[in-house]
C-alpha cells in the first residue's frame, strides 16, 4: 500500500470512528439525496492497458461492494424520481441516493449492468449521442494514453510545449486540467501538438456503447439521458454551438426512444448561466454537474451536485462511507 493510500485509509477510519460518518449519513433525512457519479467499471489489468484517465474507474469487484453497501445503508431511487420529488417539495426516503454513469462506456453494459440487475437497482446513464456506436474514446483518454507511453521527462517537455504548468504534481493530470480550461478552438491545435509529439494510442477495442447495448440497458431499467452530442465543453464554445449540442442530443435520444426524463449531465461538468438558459430552452428539466454535494429542494435544478466515486477513494467500506454522502 502506498503512503498516499495509507493516509487516505487512515483519514477514513478516523472519520468513521469519530462519529462523523454517522452524522454525514444523517443528512439524508428525507430532505436531501446523494446522486452518485460513476464513469468506467473495468478490471485492473484492462484499465491499465487502456491508460484510463485518473479518477475515472472502479473495478467490478469494488462496484459490487458499493452496491452491497448501498443495499444495507441507503435507499436507491431513480435520479428522475429524486429530481421530481425535490421539485415538488415531496419528502424522500431516509438515505435516498441515485446511481448515474457519464459518457456511455461499453463496460457499463458489460460489468456494471450484471451487478445492478443482481440488486434490482435503477440507474441513469448519460450518453454522448454522436459517439454511440463509434470507435475510439474521448480526447482526455487519448491524451492519457499518449502521455503514458512517454517517459516523465518527455511528458514534462510536452507540458511546456502546450503552455501548461510543468513543475510538480502528476504531468498527466496537469495536462488534462490545462486542456480542459482551453476554449474549443484553442484546444484542438494544442491537441494536434500533443499528437505530433507522442505515439498513436489506438487500442483496437470498441470502448463506447452501440445503440443495441443502449437499448439493452434501457430494457434492464436504466434511464438513458443526455451528455451532449459530441462531448464539447459547453462553456468553451459559442452559445450557438452549445445550443446545437443540447438540442441535437435530445433529438437523437428521442429518435431512439430514450431521453424521456429530460435529464442532462454537463460534459466535463462545465456550466454557467448561459448554459443553464440554453439547457432550459432546449427542454431539459434538470441537469447534473460534477460538483460535490447533496441535492435538496434548495438546489438549482440546472446545477445539481453529485458525489463522484472511483476506486482509489472508495475501495473499502470506511472509505466509501466517508465519500457517501460526503464529508461532513
Amino acid at each position: 500500500m502506498s503512503l498516499r493510500r495509507a493516509l487516505r485509509y487512515a483519514r477514513a477510519c478516523a472519520f468513521e470512528w469519530s462519529g462523523a460518518s454517522r452524522r454525514a449519513r444523517a443528512q439524508l433525512d428525507g430532505s436531501r439525496a446523494a446522486v452518485l457519479m460513476y464513469h468506467r467499471v473495468l478490471p485492473v489489468a484492462e484499465a491499465a492497458r487502456l491508460a484510463v484517465e485518473p479518477g475515472m474507474v472502479v473495478t467490478p469487484e469494488t462496484f459490487a461492494r458499493h452496491l452491497d453497501w448501498l443495499a444495507s445503508d441507503f435507499r436507491v431511487l431513480p435520479a428522475h424520481e429524486i429530481v421530481e420529488r425535490l421539485a415538488q417539495s415531496r419528502p424522500l426516503p431516509d438515505g435516498a441516493c441515485a446511481i448515474t454513469f457519464d459518457d456511455g462506456w461499453r463496460d457499463n453494459h458489460d460489468f456494471a449492468l450484471p451487478e445492478l440487475a443482481r440488486h434490482g437497482f435503477p440507474a441513469t446513464i448519460f450518453v454522448v449521442t454522436e459517439r454511440v456506436g463509434t470507435d475510439g474514446s474521448f480526447w482526455p483518454d487519448e491524451v492519457c494514453r499518449r502521455m503514458a507511453a512517454l517517459p516523465e521527462s518527455a511528458q514534462r517537455e510536452l507540458l511546456v510545449m502546450v503552455g501548461a504548468p510543468s513543475r510538480g504534481g502528476d504531468p498527466i493530470e496537469a495536462l488534462l486540467a490545462h486542456l480542459k480550461r482551453l476554449p474549443e478552438d484553442i484546444r484542438e491545435p494544442a491537441l494536434e501538438r500533443v499528437r505530433a509529439a507522442s505515439p498513436d494510442p489506438a487500442t483496437g477495442t470498441r470502448e463506447l456503447l452501440d445503440w443495441s447495448e443502449v437499448d439493452a440497458l434501457a430494457r434492464a431499467g436504466f434511464d438513458v439521458e443526455a451528455h451532449g452530442a459530441t462531448h464539447a465543453i459547453l462553456t468553451g464554445v459559442a452559445p450557438a454551438r452549445a445550443e446545437r449540442e443540447l438540442l441535437s442530443a435530445r433529438e437523437q435520444l428521442r429518435e431512439h426512444g430514450h431521453g424521456c426524463r429530460g435529464l442532462l449531465a454537463y460534459p466535463s461538468g462545465a456550466h454557467d448561466a448561459t448554459v443553464h438558459r440554453l439547457a432550459r430552452e432546449a427542454g431539459y428539466a434538470a441537469a447534473f454537474t460534477t460538483e460535490p454535494g447533496l441535492a435538496s429542494a434548495a438546489s438549482d435544478r440546472l446545477a445539481l451536485p453529485r458525489v463522484g466515486l472511483h476506486d482509489d477513494i472508495s475501495r473499502t467500506r470506511v472509505e466509501f462511507r466517508r465519500a457517501v454522502p460526503g464529508r461532513a
